[in-house]
């Protein structure tokens, strides 16, 4: 059996996506801090494709919200739980994980799919080292 390039694709976003879970917020950091990391280690950049920078933010966002919105609701879900009181509201307890799940699988497709092409920045790069390549050809020719 060989799945075609769409299903492929789409089994790896789902592949990759139940295997990341990280929705605990040490995972959390060390996934922004990694992801900093590989961004300004290597071509890809930090600013030099709209699917890095995309992910950067949408990394640095979910953190914070799960630090500051989601961990408090959870943790007073569980207080209530285990002291025999009502649950919050429902919508709240499940609103926070169903945003962060969403935009994990969101930030995981986007790291497989790589769309959007360079930003600015990142043409004007590219546009400046094929400049320079260029060159380097001429005199190697001359």
């Amino acid at each position: 059996m060989k799945l075609n390039r769409p299903a492929r694709r789409a089994t790896l976003v789902v592949h990759v996506s139940a295997s990341a879970g990280w929705l605990l917020l040490p995972a959390a950091l060390l996934t922004l801090l990694s992801g900093l990391l590989l961004a300004l280690g290597t071509p890809w950049g930090l600013a030099r494709h709209r699917w890095v920078c995309t992910k950067f933010w949408l990394t640095l966002a979910t953190t914070a919200a799960t630090a500051f919105a989601l961990r408090p609701v959870v943790n007073a879900a569980v207080t209530a739980a285990t002291g025999g009181e009502a649950l919050p509201d429902p919508g709240d307890v499940l609103f926070g994980p169903i945003v962060s799940l969403s935009a994990y699988l969101f930030m995981t497709a986007v790291s497989i799919l790589k769309p959007w092409g360079p930003t600015r920045r990142g043409r004007k790069q590219r546009e400046a080292a094929r400049g320079a390549a260029e060159n380097r050809r001429v005199r190697q020719a001359v």
